[in-house]
């Protein structure tokens, strides 16, 4: 049976009912207790892809596209992708561990 407050000697020693986790909002394989006390397991950002990748205008400084001597526009491309979340350096700044590639 989930537990949501537990009160001792009329003291609160953790009250979870005001909580708003959810499931969808705790990060995918983290746990925690949801307001009633049952515990949950995260899913946000499940199926998400490691990686996005946009193409984007490159303008100049007053925000014009910028063309080659064909008059074509120029493109950049913009990657986004996951953080790392535990890597650990050698006192060279080279990486020695890293579990977060995905």
């Amino acid at each position: 049976m989930a537990t949501s407050k537990v009160v001792y000697s009329g003291r609160t020693l953790i009250d979870l009912t005001g909580d708003t986790v959810t499931e969808e909002t705790l990060l995918r394989g983290y746990t925690a207790h949801k307001a009633d006390g049952t515990l949950i397991t995260g899913t946000a950002f499940d199926g998400y892809p490691n990686e996005f990748t946009f193409l984007d205008v490159l303008e100049d400084s007053n925000g014009h596209a910028i063309q080659d001597s064909s008059e074509d526009v120029l493109y950049g491309r913009t990657v986004y992708r996951k953080a790392r979340n535990n890597v650990i350096f050698d006192s060279y700044g080279d990486i020695i561990e890293d579990s977060s590639i995905v």
